[in-house]
């Protein structure tokens, strides 16, 4: 049976995803990250709510989910924020979804928000500035400061009173009424940035002649990429080669990070592929992957050749194929 997409798309526009999230409808998508992994914390499918009510659980968190993954991405974002912002000014619903949330005390906690959000929508708001801002692996773990320059508008002071007629023989500004001046802006970059992370500076943006102020500044985080780490969600990962010898007696190697050299040690008897956990040495608190790649020698001396075949009589283990012909047996 077809999907109607019109209902489908209706009903998750009836409730209001920033209230579910416990953030603003100014917020960030940092801040929608906090407030989703918080909330993974308290009702997520290891959580102790998941133990005690699963039904509740299961039915609070697909709302928690479908608000995630609808605010945490740009474009999904602003489609719901054009199709539900007659829902989200309607006090009377989304109390209703207060109540059957949170209780009574929240209603008159969202009411009083809503009238105020409405008492504001008559100011000329500022426009924000967007900005995509490189950073390389280091600098995400630890963060870092950067100089920026913003190209703020500023009237012309020669021509600001003249009629538009008349502005069209200025000479400072060429009859455009303002020209644009530059500001160089210090930004202290927090520990703990991922690519595509938006972080928010309010009212650092440009100067909004229109709002008579400055707009929040958007600085959209993009990873630069290294050559020899990679990276998987918030998980950094390497593959580190180690000799056969010391995949099998264990050893002590070096290995990179993001943020430098660090001793790491192996375990005898080391299985090609086998996977370490370095813990909090990846984006955002999370861990580096080391997968460990055991080279087997290119050359052999002779004595090492004798010593080889000498291991190989006194090894016990069986050949690591017999249980390839005893499956065929079994079927043949």
């Amino acid at each position: 049976m077809p999907v109607d997409d019109d209902k489908t798309k209706t009903k998750a526009q009836s409730k209001d995803f920033y209230y579910i999230l416990g953030v603003s409808p100014n917020a960030s998508t940092e801040q929608v990250h906090e407030a989703y992994f918080e909330l993974n914390e308290k009702m997520g499918p290891y959580s102790e709510a998941a133990q005690t009510d699963p039904e509740t659980q299961q039915r609070t968190w697909r709302d928690i989910k479908t608000a995630y993954e609808t605010l945490s991405e740009p474009a999904k974002r602003r489609d719901y924020d054009k199709n539900s912002s007659v829902f989200r000014q309607t006090t009377d619903v989304r109390a209703l979804w207060t109540k059957v949330t949170s209780g009574v005390q929240n209603v008159v906690q969202t009411q009083g928000q809503t009238q105020e959000l409405k008492g504001a929508a008559g100011k000329i708001q500022p426009q924000s500035l967007e900005m995509e801002l490189e950073v390389n692996l280091k600098e995400a773990v630890k963060g870092c400061r950067r100089q920026i320059v913003i190209q703020d508008p500023k009237a012309c002071e020669e021509c600001i009173n003249l009629k538009p007629v008349n502005r069209m023989q200025c000479t400072t500004c060429r009859g455009v009424g303002y020209f644009t001046v530059e500001r160089t802006l210090d930004i202290d970059l927090p520990k703990g940035l991922y690519d595509e992370l938006e972080i928010r500076k309010s009212s650092q943006g440009k100067w909004d002649m229109r709002a008579n102020t400055y707009g929040d500044l958007i600085l959209k985080i993009k990873l630069a990429k290294h050559p020899v780490l990679s990276v998987l969600g918030r998980d950094v990962s390497v593959n580190v080669p180690v000799t056969l010898y010391e995949a099998m007696l264990g050893a002590e190697i070096e290995i990179p990070t993001a943020t430098g050299r660090v001793v790491m040690k192996i375990q005898p008897l080391t299985q090609p592929g086998r996977v370490y956990r370095l813990k909090g040495l990846g984006l955002a608190g999370a861990d580096q992957l080391v997968t460990v790649d055991v080279l087997i020698p290119q050359q052999l001396t002779a004595e090492e050749v004798v010593l080889f075949r000498k291991l190989k009589e006194l090894s016990k283990e069986r050949s690591p194929r017999e249980s390839l012909f005893t499956n065929v047996q079994q079927i043949s």
